[in-house]
């Protein structure tokens, strides 16, 4: 099969111009709204006739693609925000009803970002009168920076109470059925709908008229995931609806322009009975396959993604939170590059037409055309080496905090992810979602030992250049940092990494390939470049067993290209910024560390 080819144009450098495009290689159908028609100029979806699927609109009127087929998916520059996110280095993480009072445990820590204080759910959420506008005004008072948002794709049955509006919205398996999650008693809305689009798109701009800095969107690819069996991944059967039907054969005439009916049997048994029409004079080219009818007469409704299916790779898997544009597949482009674009600018230019401001997005996991990655740390995840899930929280058998344990390398990954979704280098944040089994392991471990998870993982995650969220509260009942006792350690963190000299030791680095070697064993280390030439190597101590073993006397050293000025010992577990002796040779840096607690960054001036 001919590949997918992402093509960037950059006009010579990362971060895209304003006339940059990001192009297939090939013609596939384009969204409605990419180009100044916003959903809210697309007309309403008919409901179904009684002779189709209960999930269906009619696909041929479907006004998802414009009813066009274009020859590229253009990137619009405006999709891009322009803030500049080098102030938030502390970000705080605690998420409430959307009515409720300002949680003070967020104004007292005053991190420089609360994440995502609120998460409409359900219809909790969806008028103006369901929220505290004076929370955001008091958090920018107190230089806060404040992120609204809303589940993108959890669906529940009252938000759609007629069942004609219901249908045109929802995800569906491969017999035309809306699927049901029952643990959750919820469905999921399907993103490939107008109509379920400018539903999330209008729920953001209420927050944005509410005065909200940012938005973030919840599982924004889940309406393809499938129902799950414990806690195993979903079984792919979803997303089905004619809305994404009428997309997906649209992609497949664009992919392949110079098919024949012939071709289309040959290669993947499409017979004239699935009306897959690719004659360019059609308006509709593409849109009105039968994608559920194929499926069935091949027996492959009860699992559309069978290898035996020629077209499951076509369609593709989605691998939930990270989206791959570049694998070339409908649901791995249309996810992020179309779908995904249409919300974010939509509402970008909201914000700038009405308020003249720039909003911050981002979204759970890793994405395109975000300010900011917010990446949720949960079991089952792709972090680790060859796609292996990452334990986020690492325990020993006896069920005690296993420090012993470094995360460097999975935040590492993370922000290489980040850097290739779309060629631009935007800054990486991490929190402990939930319900998980990562917060739940997190809960169970003893008071000492929480507070010595957020000593050794926050830095160390800095130490990648990614901002770990402390955790606050959240909406599932679980003890708040207040009732654990851990804000004593936040107010103090914060403070620390607030601190403009400090702060600059975690943004525009870049990572150097040089060897941080140390005395002791046991240590998570990364030398960093700043802008301003400094070299920082920062030391973590993993040398761990209910507690920390402080390790004293330490010689460490480091490349550096010529010989520092001074050498600065900058640590959360000291008084003050330490000056210290060294010496230089060999284009090498050796200086002894006094006291290595939890962590440690050499600052080479």
């Amino acid at each position: 099969m001919p590949a997918l080819n992402l093509i960037y144009r950059s006009g010579g450098n990362r971060v895209f111009g304003r006339a940059c495009l990001l192009l297939l290689a090939v013609a596939i159908a384009r969204c409605g709204g990419l180009s100044g028609q916003t959903p809210t100029n697309l007309p309403t979806p008919s409901p179904p006739p009684a002779t189709q699927s209960t999930c269906a609109t009619p696909a041929a009127n479907n006004p998802v693609g414009g009813g066009g087929i274009y020859t590229q998916i253009a990137i619009d520059p405006g999709v891009y925000g322009k803030h500049d996110p080098s102030g938030l280095t502390v970000f705080g993480f605690s998420q409430e009803d959307q009515n409720l009072p300002a949680d003070p445990q967020v104004l007292a820590m005053s991190p420089n970002i609360v994440s995502r204080a609120w998460q409409r759910w359900d219809r909790g959420g969806v008028q103006p009168s369901n929220y505290n506008f004076d929370y955001p005004v008091q958090a920018r008072a107190a230089g806060i920076t404040f992120i609204g948002g809303t589940t993108a794709t959890a669906l529940f049955r009252d938000e759609f109470p007629a069942a004609s509006t219901f249908n045109a919205v929802v995800s569906c398996d491969a017999t035309g059925q809306p699927v049901f999650h029952a643990p959750m008693k919820f469905y999921r809305g399907s993103l490939a709908s107008p109509a379920y689009r400018q539903y999330i798109i209008g729920i953001g701009e209420i927050q944005i008229d509410g005065g909200v800095d940012g938005l973030f969107f919840d599982e924004p690819d889940f309406s393809y995931v499938g129902t799950t069996s414990g806690n195993g991944p979903g079984n792919g059967d979803e997303g089905f609806d004619d809305a994404n039907i009428a997309d997906f054969g649209g992609f497949l005439c664009g992919k392949y322009p110079n098919y024949s009916p012939a071709d289309w049997q040959s290669k993947y048994g499409i017979t004239t009975a699935d009306n897959l029409n690719c004659s360019k004079s059609t308006a509709t080219r593409g849109r009105t396959f039968n994608y559920r009818g194929y499926l069935a007469r091949n027996g492959w409704q009860a699992s559309p993604l069978n290898r035996s299916n020629p077209l499951a790779a076509e369609w593709g898997t989605i691998q939930e939170g990270h989206p791959e544009p570049q694998n070339g597949t409908f649901t791995g482009t249309y996810t992020s590059l179309v779908y995904w674009q249409d919300i974010v600018l939509t509402l970008r230019n909201y914000a700038r037409q009405k308020y003249n401001k720039e909003i911050y997005i981002t979204a759970n996991g890793v994405f395109p055309f975000v300010d900011f990655q917010m990446i949720g740390l949960w079991g089952g995840n792709p972090d680790g080496p060859g796609g292996s899930s990452v334990n986020y929280c690492p325990l020993t058998a006896d069920g005690h905090l296993d420090g012993t344990q470094s995360l460097l390398a999975a935040f590492m990954a993370m922000k290489h992810r980040s850097a290739r979704i779309d060629g631009r280098v935007v800054p990486v944040a991490a929190f402990i979602d939930w319900p998980t089994d990562v917060m739940t392991d997190y809960l169970s471990l003893p008071a000492s030992e929480k507070s010595d998870y957020w000593r050794m993982y926050v830095p160390e995650a800095l130490a990648a250049t990614v901002y770990l969220n402390m955790h606050l509260a959240d909406t599932m009942g679980d003890p708040t940092a207040t009732q654990l006792g851990l804000m004593p350690l936040f107010d103090k963190t914060a403070a620390f990494y607030k601190m403009p000299a400090h702060a600059a030791l975690y943004h525009h680095t870049t990572d150097l390939p040089g060897r941080v070697t140390a005395s002791v064993a046991n240590l998570g280390t990364n030398l960093t470049q700043l802008s301003d030439g400094r070299t920082v190597a920062h030391l973590i101590n993993h040398n761990y067993s209910h507690g920390f073993q402080e390790q004293d006397g330490v010689s460490v050293s480091f490349p550096v290209a010529k010989a520092p000025r001074s050498l600065t010992l900058v640590s959360p577990d000291y008084g003050a910024d330490t000056p210290v002796t060294f010496t230089y040779s060999g284009g090498q840096v050796q200086v002894t560390v006094p006291k290595l607690v939890a962590y440690v960054a050499v600052v080479s001036n």
